[in-house]
């Protein structure tokens, strides 16, 4: 069976941090760890992030840190001084202080408007929506690379890579029409509204480079990068 996840992260990639709502999520999980290695970006988390993931799977599902153990996977280590975040909620700080000891450049969370912008631009950080940030960084070589290893390991899955891509959109409508033209398929209803903020914070998601002003990126794009 093919496998899922590199087991290590190369020191030339960026780096993006998984908050707990996101690794929860089977097939989001999946795609960022399958897609976002050929696309320049390494994947991290950290045991808080992950002990707050494993208390909100479904019932019956492989444990988080299992599931890292088979794939022999590191943790990211643990930050100091989460306090220091002041305008970010209690709940939240321990997860900056995480994502600041793994210098990691993107934050990856379903919750964007749970993060302050003071202090992610203390960090010279962007929280991004999932959805969006796939969207900016998959090629339609990593996004078609994931389908078919989504497709091969799952216990029921579709019958084909354009099923599959159909289904995408469910939970993943932007992801979907970045690579509308993959297959030649409709896509499937979206089961969730889209969240009122996709992004925030000072580092472009396509280039990486750090804007003054967080007003100068649009959906996570400067000025250079947008189409």
């Amino acid at each position: 069976m093919p496998t899922l996840w590199p087991t290590c992260m190369a020191s030339d990639l960026s780096v993006a941090f998984l908050d707990a709502n996101v690794l929860a999520k089977p097939v989001t999980r999946t795609l960022l760890l399958i897609g976002a290695d050929e696309s320049g970006v390494a994947i991290t988390w950290s045991r808080y992030v992950e002990a707050e993931a494993e208390r909100h799977l479904r019932s019956g599902a492989v444990a988080i840190g299992e599931l890292r153990r088979r794939l022999d996977r590191e943790l990211g280590p643990a930050g100091a001084d989460p306090d220091r975040f002041q305008a970010t909620s209690a709940k939240d700080r321990q997860v900056l202080a995480d994502v600041d000891a793994s210098r990691a450049s993107y934050l990856i969370t379903e919750d964007v408007d749970d993060f302050d912008v003071r202090d992610l631009a203390s960090l010279r950080l962007t929280a991004i929506h999932p959805d969006l940030f796939m969207a900016l960084r998959f090629s339609r070589r990593s996004y078609q690379h994931a389908l078919g290893l989504l497709v091969a390991n799952m216990k029921n899955p579709p019958r084909s890579d354009a099923e599959m891509h159909a289904l995408i959109a469910r939970q993943h409508p932007r992801l979907f029409a970045a690579h509308v033209d993959a297959f030649d398929v409709a896509p499937a209803t979206s089961v969730h509204a889209e969240p009122s903020v996709l992004f925030r914070g000072v580092r472009c998601v396509t280039c990486a480079s750090i804007v003054e002003a967080p007003m100068d990126l649009e959906l996570g794009l400067c000025v250079d990068c947008r189409p």
